[in-house]
């Protein structure tokens, strides 16, 4: 594998999609070496003019570059027969198809996968919905906060005592870009195979129950609805926040071996013989007073102190960090550099994959301009298709 070339180099991936979901999964599979086309409205996908200052001084929203910066872009009105004829030639020299309109949208088009596999039998048709393609849902909308909401995850995210709360991050969009990055990428691997299959359909409210597999069996199981635990482990004890001297941070130590070496390690060996904090359900069940007793010897000593000590045991803890930590530490490669529409510097997240013999951090991430590769694509199938008939 060439340094400038990824797994999927010679993949062309053509991108419908818009806002984040579809988007982040055509950024990963560009990330993998894909060429892929996203194909605008005419006045550009929104999440182009998310507000940012970068917006008010003509530059590119950094929420629209997180997910575009390794694409080509292509505005068409799909609504115009000129438009849409432009799609299906894209389409027809495309491995794979990404969509993330409501079921039907793309049939009503014209650009439906009976429509663009009879022009490619090959291509492999991904689409991405609120709610599933069958159901009386199916033709709901939904962004990530109304799926949080739909699939529980809000109702066991909080305080104790306080509402309902969703993820501090829109964790369902995210999730569902992974799954169907991952359904294309099985697709085309299928196809090589002679076994792929015609469609690939996500869910986005299936990936949000998905994600809550563990917690979803339990309830399986005991019918009993979990409560909100805040940032506590609902099952598992010690695993929380706890305060020491100079401020917060995680511990999760709650496996026999874990407590019975955190206890001698803060000088508490009589916790292991004591019935509130002997065994996994005494210590669930008495957690108020092992979280007490905890915090009294964590604040003798800084959280530095702390991570150290446990660091050097083997055991699990963590700094609570903002972005601002996170980024200036530096001691992750995790920033991609790149160059917005005008070649000023904009700076984004690296796709989390690594792969030896392959650096995905080559010079000359862009992020395009709207449709700045209309011509230049649709020119060169229109060639391609008359030299082929």
């Amino acid at each position: 594998m060439s340094a400038a070339a990824g797994p999927l180099s010679g993949c062309v991936i053509v991108d419908f999609s818009r806002l984040i979901a579809g988007p982040c999964a055509g950024d990963l599979l560009a990330a993998l070496g894909a060429d892929v086309i996203k194909v605008e409205d005419v006045t550009g996908d929104p999440m182009r003019n998310a507000r940012s200052r970068r917006v008010e001084h003509g530059l590119t929203a950094p929420s629209f570059a997180a997910y575009n910066v390794h694409k080509r872009s292509v505005a068409l009105d799909l609504k115009d027969p000129e438009g849409r004829s432009g799609a299906l030639r894209l389409c027809e020299g495309a491995d794979a198809v990404i969509s993330s309109f409501r079921p039907g949208v793309m049939e009503r088009l014209g650009l439906g996968a009976q429509e663009l596999r009879a022009r490619n039998p090959r291509l492999v048709v991904a689409r991405l919905s609120a709610f599933g393609e069958s159901g009386p849902d199916r033709g709901r909308g939904g962004v990530d906060i109304v799926l949080q909401a739909e699939s529980g995850l809000m109702a066991v995210t909080g305080e104790p005592e306080g509402p309902p709360t969703k993820v501090g991050v829109p964790i369902i969009d995210a999730a569902s870009a992974y799954v169907l990055a991952l359904g294309v990428v099985s697709a085309l691997l299928g196809r090589e195979r002679g076994i792929a299959p015609e469609e690939v359909t996500v869910s986005m409210l299936d990936v949000g129950l998905h994600l809550q597999a563990q917690p979803l069996a339990e309830y399986l199981e005991s019918g009993k609805e979990p409560e909100r635990a805040g940032n506590r482990a609902p099952y598992a004890a010690p695993a929380d926040v706890f305060r020491a001297a100079d401020g917060p941070l995680v511990i999760s130590a709650h496996l026999p071996q874990h407590w019975a070496r955190m206890c001698e390690l803060v000088g508490r060996p009589q916790w292991r013989d004591d019935p509130r904090f002997g065994t996994a359900d005494a210590r669930v069940t008495h957690r108020e007073a092992l979280t007490a007793a905890i915090e009294e010897v964590l604040r003798e000593h800084p959280v530095d102190h702390w991570l150290r000590l446990f660091a050097s045991a083997g055991l699990t803890a963590g700094r609570i960090r903002t972005y601002s930590e996170v980024v200036g530490d530096g001691e992750r490669d995790f920033i991609l550099d790149a160059e917005d529409i005008d070649g000023s510097p904009i700076r984004v997240v690296r796709s989390p994959l690594r792969f030896s013999g392959w650096d995905d951090t080559a010079p000359g991430r862009r992020v395009p301009r709207t449709g700045e590769h209309t011509t230049a694509l649709l020119g060169t199938r229109r060639r391609a298709a008359g030299q082929t008939a």
